[in-house]
Protein backbone atom coordinates (compact mmCIF):
# COMPACT_ATOMS: atom_id res chain seq x y z
CA UNK A 1 0.00 0.00 0.00
CA UNK A 2 1.46 3.34 -1.08
CA UNK A 3 -1.03 5.40 0.91
CA UNK A 4 -0.16 7.56 3.91
CA UNK A 5 -2.82 9.39 5.92
CA UNK A 6 -3.26 11.48 9.02
CA UNK A 7 -6.43 12.35 10.93
CA UNK A 8 -7.10 15.83 12.24
CA UNK A 9 -9.78 16.72 14.75
CA UNK A 10 -11.88 19.87 14.84
CA UNK A 11 -10.71 22.75 17.03
CA UNK A 12 -12.81 24.96 19.24
CA UNK A 13 -13.24 28.47 17.76
CA UNK A 14 -12.46 30.01 21.15
CA UNK A 15 -9.21 28.04 21.31
CA UNK A 16 -8.17 28.92 17.76
CA UNK A 17 -8.51 32.64 18.61
CA UNK A 18 -5.55 32.21 20.98
CA UNK A 19 -3.24 30.54 18.41
CA UNK A 20 -0.15 32.31 17.14
CA UNK A 21 1.10 31.77 13.57
CA UNK A 22 3.07 28.65 14.48
CA UNK A 23 0.07 27.03 16.17
CA UNK A 24 -2.24 27.93 13.25
CA UNK A 25 0.17 26.36 10.78
CA UNK A 26 0.49 23.21 12.91
CA UNK A 27 -3.29 22.89 13.17
CA UNK A 28 -4.41 23.74 9.63
CA UNK A 29 -1.54 23.65 7.09
CA UNK A 30 -1.38 20.45 5.06
CA UNK A 31 2.30 20.18 4.26
CA UNK A 32 4.40 17.71 2.24
CA UNK A 33 1.53 16.45 0.08
CA UNK A 34 3.41 15.84 -3.15
CA UNK A 35 5.74 12.83 -2.80
CA UNK A 36 6.74 10.67 -5.77
CA UNK A 37 5.09 7.26 -5.93
CA UNK A 38 2.78 7.94 -2.99
CA UNK A 39 -0.80 8.87 -2.12
CA UNK A 40 -0.92 11.26 0.85
CA UNK A 41 -4.24 12.04 2.53
CA UNK A 42 -5.37 14.28 5.37
CA UNK A 43 -8.73 13.29 6.85
CA UNK A 44 -10.23 16.15 8.81
CA UNK A 45 -13.28 16.13 11.01
CA UNK A 46 -14.38 19.44 9.49
CA UNK A 47 -17.20 18.02 7.33
CA UNK A 48 -15.31 14.67 7.20
CA UNK A 49 -13.27 16.19 4.38
CA UNK A 50 -10.23 14.48 2.88
CA UNK A 51 -7.56 16.47 1.06
CA UNK A 52 -4.83 14.55 -0.66
CA UNK A 53 -2.44 14.01 -3.50
CA UNK A 54 -1.31 11.19 -5.72
CA UNK A 55 2.03 11.42 -7.51
CA UNK A 56 2.37 8.39 -9.77
CA UNK A 57 5.80 7.81 -11.26
CA UNK A 58 6.63 4.60 -13.10
CA UNK A 59 3.88 2.57 -11.41
CA UNK A 60 0.13 3.24 -11.23
CA UNK A 61 -1.24 4.13 -7.80
CA UNK A 62 -4.40 2.59 -6.34
CA UNK A 63 -6.68 4.64 -4.10
CA UNK A 64 -7.39 2.23 -1.26
CA UNK A 65 -9.69 2.77 1.69
CA UNK A 66 -8.25 4.00 5.00
CA UNK A 67 -9.25 2.83 8.48
CA UNK A 68 -11.16 5.98 9.58
CA UNK A 69 -13.62 5.55 6.69
CA UNK A 70 -14.82 2.16 7.92
CA UNK A 71 -15.65 1.40 4.28
CA UNK A 72 -15.02 -1.49 1.95
CA UNK A 73 -13.60 0.87 -0.69
CA UNK A 74 -12.59 4.55 -0.66
CA UNK A 75 -15.60 5.97 -2.53
CA UNK A 76 -18.24 3.83 -0.85
CA UNK A 77 -19.88 6.85 0.82
CA UNK A 78 -18.13 9.86 -0.69
CA UNK A 79 -17.40 11.75 -3.89
CA UNK A 80 -14.06 12.55 -5.50
CA UNK A 81 -12.80 15.63 -7.32
CA UNK A 82 -9.52 15.53 -9.23
CA UNK A 83 -7.25 18.40 -10.27
CA UNK A 84 -4.21 17.51 -12.39
CA UNK A 85 -1.30 19.89 -11.77
CA UNK A 86 1.29 17.77 -13.60
CA UNK A 87 1.64 16.32 -17.07
CA UNK A 88 -0.79 14.07 -18.87
CA UNK A 89 -2.54 11.61 -16.59
CA UNK A 90 -5.17 8.93 -16.65
CA UNK A 91 -7.69 8.01 -13.98
CA UNK A 92 -9.37 4.62 -14.28
CA UNK A 93 -12.10 2.99 -12.25
CA UNK A 94 -13.26 -0.56 -11.87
Amino acid sequence: MNTNYETRYASSPSTVKTYDTEALRAEFLIDNLMQDGTINLTYTHYDRYIAGSAVPTSVALTLETIDPLKAEYFLERRELGIINVGGNGTVTGI
